[in-house]
């Protein structure tokens, strides 16, 4: 079972958080709810979610996504996830998340969309 590992970098004005592991219920999901909320008081309003190295994803981690994408929404910014193939676009898929989220293939092409 591996933890949440979350690294933070700027790319040209955008802010990306990587993240590996497993997105799931528990203290270290809520850690990314708590820099999204930093993130939006302190005026980023690009920011990419990638999720490449996540290899689980449950209905807390689901929700927490929904949880951050509205926080940005409401504070005028936006914010993409990266989901290549696998189980974690498969659950957003699933959830209809991808309906709510902007999901992208690639690093690239969220960055372009944010």
């Amino acid at each position: 079972m591996s933890l949440l590992n979350i690294v933070e970098r700027n790319e040209s004005g955008i802010t990306v958080l990587e993240v590996t592991g497993r997105l799931a219920l528990g203290r270290e999901s809520q850690r990314i709810e708590t820099m999204i909320e930093d993130l939006a008081k302190k005026g980023s309003h690009k920011v990419v979610l990638d999720l490449t190295g996540v290899d689980y994803i449950d209905s807390a981690g689901i929700g927490m996504l929904a949880l951050a994408s509205g926080k940005f929404k409401e504070a005028g910014g936006s914010m993409a996830v990266v989901a290549p193939e696998g189980r974690v676009l498969q659950m957003l898929k699933l959830t209809q998340m991808s309906a709510i989220l902007q999901v992208h293939s690639t690093l690239a092409a969220a960055a372009a969309a944010v």
